[in-house]
């Protein structure tokens, strides 16, 4: 990869093959011309991708390691039960009594990247976002069905405006690509699970560790999605890369000795090293567990290998799979309309979730759920532990653990930083 001086791209106009030079599509600020036709060869860089799928960037990793997770039972309800009545309030509740809320009226600077990230990857409903007071350099996304990221001071403090940018974008990117879910699931699922574990006396761990170490697994590779979404609202590589050296190993005090093309030059030799075995993927992967991020290296090698090998520049060009329409329903409380799959209306934050069908099927009392919301987390938890992994009189045919099974709708069951 590092020894690629040009890389090949054909005019969708007029069928011209052009030769770009490496260090032109690194250093893009504006799309390249046809040399035959001088039309732009990137047609779609100046226009938002208001109907981008997912699917059209999503990394190889990432969709196989999240395939993986969706295969243990009953997962998805579990995460969401566990989420939604305790720790998605709680985590709200914490971040808009402690950290300074942005808007267009509070730090409109930064209101107005988010905006702009935002609306370029096409997402209509902008999350809240937080800026939190931490020297290291770092945001995040949560939630459910109603999102919020948090950037650090350490993050706005190292980078540059663009660099700022890049950061947000990342974190949107796992609101465009349905990520928020899991993400928030692997936040917290490690305090849960050690809860799980002493609840049963140690029996738990067959079934909560694996999902543990499935949901790292999967949030690790989910960055590598996430970085090629900031990449498609910067458009530049250059700037991505940059965030990610800097993140890695910034200083304002030595910023002006910082090489890219030396940090870039560290990403190629670290492909070179995961292709020395059959295994170095795989420790790569291994050794980031239980970091809050793949290695800013990896992360370089991966957007570098997207950029000459992928189809990023054919996204540019509007080659690119687009949304179907999605199904919604109406919020029974406003009407708004939601995601089938929705549990929370994201207007007026009414429930439109399972709560009705638990009382039907085990009497649930719904103001119960709403006076002691962790009582009814664990409710849940234990009704999924019972459903899918003992024989009770759930399941009286004898026949082992009942099983989701997978329909179009589980397959979408996603929240949609």
């Amino acid at each position: 990869m590092g020894g690629e001086k040009a890389v090949d791209f054909t005019c969708g106009e007029c069928g011209a093959q052009n030769r770009l030079p490496r260090e032109r599509v690194l250093h893009l600020k504006s799309s390249p011309l046809c040399g035959r036709c001088e039309t732009p060869l990137f047609r779609a860089f100046d226009k938002y991708f208001d109907d981008l799928d997912p699917s059209s960037y999503i990394h190889p990793l990432d969709k196989e390691t999240l395939e993986a997770l969706k295969r243990i039972p009953g997962v998805s309800t579990l995460l969401r039960s566990l989420i939604r009545h305790s720790f998605e309030l709680a985590t709200r509740i914490h971040h808009h009594a402690n950290f300074v809320e942005v808007t267009d009226e509070q730090l409109p600077s930064l209101y107005e990247k988010f905006k702009f990230a935002a609306e370029t990857l096409g997402i209509k409903e902008l999350p809240q976002l937080y800026v939190y007071q931490d020297p290291i350099p770092n945001a995040y996304t949560f939630g459910v069905d109603r999102y919020f990221v948090a950037i650090s001071t350490g993050c706005l403090d190292l980078l540059d405006d663009e660099e700022i940018t890049c950061v947000l974008a990342h974190e949107l990117g796992h609101v465009h690509a349905d990520h928020v879910l899991y993400k928030s699931a692997a936040r917290v699922f490690g305090t849960v699970a050690s809860t799980i574990v002493q609840a049963t006396f140690g029996v738990g761990s067959i079934v909560v560790y694996p999902i543990q170490l499935a949901l790292l697994r999967w949030d690790r590779a989910s960055e590598l999605s996430s970085d090629r979404a900031a990449l498609l609202v910067m458009k530049n590589p250059y700037v991505v890369m940059r965030t990610l050296m800097k993140v890695a190993g910034g200083t304002r005090r030595l910023s002006d000795e910082l090489s890219l093309d030396a940090f870039i030059k560290q990403a190629d030799d670290f492909g070179r090293l995961q292709d020395e075995g059959p295994l170095g993927r795989y420790i790569a992967i291994f050794q980031t567990l239980f970091r809050s991020h793949p290695f800013p290296i990896w992360r370089t090698k991966e957007v570098l290998d997207w950029v000459f090998n992928g189809n990023f520049m054919e996204i540019l060009d509007g080659d690119y799979q687009t949304r179907s329409l999605i199904a919604t329903k109406p919020c029974p409380s406003c009407s708004a309309d939601n995601k089938v799959d929705a549990l929370v209306c994201h207007k007026c934050g009414a429930s439109l979730g399972d709560e009705a069908e638990d009382e039907d099927a085990g009497g649930t009392d719904v103001k119960s759920a709403v006076v002691d919301p962790i009582q009814k987390a664990w409710k849940d938890v234990g009704k999924w532990y019972r459903r899918n992994f003992t024989m009770d009189d759930q399941n009286p045919d004898g026949n082992g653990p009942v099983v989701d099974v997978d329909t179009d709708d589980e397959d979408n069951d996603r929240p949609g930083a």
